[in-house]
């Protein structure tokens, strides 16, 4: 609809008394105020985005100068460059959170901090005699910095600190259960891995579910993704092949694709869906190449699957147009 209908529609509404000048004028006023509204969220966003890159090219640079200096430098100053600057860092988001005067500067400067602790609690053990690489200084070291960060979380609320207390928490995930199971020979190293990936992949699942429909939502789609290329990805590879396949997860895994698919239908989450398809395609090629390829020739076995993966895009399109579009 045009300006000049629009007006005329105004006068006429006028003329017939359904419509008050103050009506008109607090509706351009509501209307001016929604654009700037809308205009100082673009700003803020372009603000923010820029903070967080300024944050991390300053934790490039802090890396490449400490690395440039280090053997110019004795072991106190070791620690005091890399911890002192992200304790630094930490602090200076602390006093511009606090204050809220500086936008996402607070933001910014905890994610130098989130990135050069480790790095200087690390150089730190070294310097004081201890091995930083043993699994109980890196579960106590994952602790601790898991237990700043959700208190900096719970203390400000900002999205960004629960990006850091995820990352923390999987790294204090790993290991622990490192620690706890320790060299046993009754477990498989590279199985022991592959489980506790799964397990990480189904928690991110469940923490996306937890954060739709809560300020948190935009983690959801980062965190449906990454855990569902974490779950489908390692439940695959634990199916192994033939000769040394797994039966139980080559049986398991249509249905977690399955149940991929119908979370996807449930949350309306494209990521999900795209997620669970190219999976389930994955599988079938797979499956095909396994056990059809010498039975029915590779020929057939190819036509076999392109039919099947023909199946599985139309599945997609129509999962798509009737759950997911509006």
């Amino acid at each position: 609809m045009d300006k000049l209908t629009v007006l005329e529609a105004i006068r006429d509404l006028a003329a017939a008394g359904e419509l008050s000048e103050s009506e008109v004028l607090t509706a351009a006023r509501e209307g001016a105020g929604t654009s700037g509204v809308a205009a100082d969220d673009r700003r803020n966003r372009y603000s923010r985005v820029l903070f967080f890159i300024g944050g991390g090219v300053i934790c490039i640079g802090i890396v490449a100068l400490i690395g440039q200096i280090w053997n110019d430098l004795g072991p106190v100053m070791h620690v005091v460059v890399t911890l002192g600057s992200g304790l630094a860092a930490y602090t200076v988001g602390l006093l511009f959170s606090w204050s809220g005067k500086a936008g996402a500067a607070g933001p910014a400067f905890f994610l130098i901090a989130a990135l050069v602790l480790p790095l200087g609690i690390v150089v730190a053990m070294d310097e004081a005699g201890l091995d930083p690489e043993k699994l109980a200084l890196q579960s106590l070291t994952a602790l601790f910095l898991l237990g700043v960060f959700l208190g900096t979380y719970l203390l400000f609320r900002n999205i960004s600190l629960l990006i850091y207390v995820i990352g923390y928490g999987i790294w204090a995930f790993f290991a622990i259960t490192e620690f706890i199971a320790g060299p046993s020979p009754r477990f498989d190293q590279e199985t022991f891995i592959e489980y506790r990936i799964l397990a990480v992949g189904l928690t991110l699942l469940l923490l996306a579910w937890a954060f739709s429909g809560t300020r948190r939502q935009v983690l959801t789609e980062p965190l449906y993704a990454i855990g569902s290329l974490a779950l489908l990805g390692t439940a695959m590879v634990l199916g192994g092949w033939k000769p040394n396949q797994n039966v139980f997860w080559e049986l398991a895994f249509p249905g977690l694709v399955f149940a991929i698919l119908y979370l996807s239908v449930h949350v309306r989450s494209m990521i999900l869906l795209a997620i669970g398809s190219l999976f389930f395609g994955g599988y079938l090629a797979k499956i095909t190449g396994e056990y059809f390829s010498d039975s029915l020739g590779w020929p057939v076995a190819l036509i076999l699957l392109g039919f099947m993966l023909m199946g599985v895009g139309y599945l997609t399109f129509r999962l798509k147009r009737t759950y997911l579009e509006e």
